[in-house]
């Protein structure tokens, strides 16, 4: 599964309420496992979903949901 399908899959599970504001989601690994995707295909999904104000990433503690996420 490419970078895009996984952000557009992730972007929909927030948007559905799987994930709701400020909640925190599953690690890169966790991610990698359940797209059956390398860390690093994850990695530019978030980094897409970063950029458009999506998630949040905290050093150290992990990516979270925005407050108020984007549609």
């Amino acid at each position: 599964m490419g970078y895009r399908k996984i952000a557009a899959d992730l972007h929909a599970r927030i948007q559905q309420g799987e994930y709701p504001p400020e909640s925190r989601l599953p690690t890169y690994a966790e991610l990698a496992r359940l797209y059956s995707a390398s860390v690093s295909t994850v990695q530019r999904a978030v980094m897409l979903l970063q950029a458009h104000g999506i998630i949040i990433g905290v050093q150290g503690a992990g990516l979270y949901v925005a407050t108020t996420p984007t549609t």
